[in-house]
């Protein structure tokens, strides 16, 4: 591991230098092993890349939150020093999208579910796609929100992308659109704007299931609708 950029309050990105580059897909994810204190074997755990293969293929991005009575998480944001070696395996999924692919393009997110998300964005920036994308973000307040700072400096040079911020945790941040968890009628609200024919869901699984359905009862092609879990 070469760098750790401290996202929020429980969330790092870990920058981890590949031992040989490795081509990758925006919104991919790679499994990585760590030993951990009184188990037998390494636990191993899923996390997505946060970064684009636009911005290089030997050092890559995870963002990580940190997961309460987790194994694996609270060790690579809490105990994981810069110069740890850690066994990464990967890349995988088919959660991803390319300039080629069909837009306009939903993304919706909600806390860590934000990071290949993040990906898709800044694969989008750097390739000059020129594809209306809309991201909708559940965070538990501002300062939970993953990304902040490079999310706005995004959205100061890429009219093509909107961000609408919902707040759990805070009724009263006007940087936030919504203030409740998201819900069919935000997606709808969001939907009528962008018409979207590509959408992605990352979070939670009641979140991503009960948004999959609304995107479906919308219209959308079950096909085009994404997702990934995050327990």
């Amino acid at each position: 591991m070469v760098g750790v950029v401290v996202e929020t309050p429980e969330t790092n990105t870990l920058k981890v230098r590949l031992s040989q580059p490795t081509a990758y897909l925006a919104g991919q994810y790679f499994n990585i092993r760590i030993p951990i204190e009184g188990r037998p074997r390494p636990i191993q755990r899923a996390y997505s890349v946060g970064s684009s293969p636009t911005e290089g293929i030997e050092i890559v991005d995870f963002g990580i939150r940190e997961t309460e009575g987790g194994l694996v998480s609270p060790v690579l944001v809490r105990n994981t020093p810069i110069g740890t070696k850690l066994e990464v395996r990967g890349p995988y999924g088919d959660f991803t999208w390319q300039e080629m692919d069909q837009g306009p393009v939903l993304l919706i997110g909600a806390g860590s579910g934000v990071v290949p998300l993040k990906s898709i964005i800044r694969y989008a920036l750097d390739k000059g796609a020129d594809v209306k994308m809309a991201l909708l973000y559940s965070s538990k307040s501002a300062e939970y929100v993953i990304y902040d700072q490079e999310l706005r400096d995004i959205l100061s040079v890429a009219p093509w992308l909107k961000v609408f911020h919902t707040f759990t945790r805070d009724a009263n941040d006007t940087k936030a659109h919504y203030h409740r968890r998201i819900d069919k009628e935000m997606i709808a609200e969001i939907f009528g704007q962008l018409d979207p024919k590509i959408a992605y869901i990352c979070g939670p699984p009641e979140m991503v299931e009960d948004a999959e359905a609304a995107l479906i009862a919308l219209g959308m092609d079950p096909k085009m609708v994404k997702s990934e879990k995050y327990d």
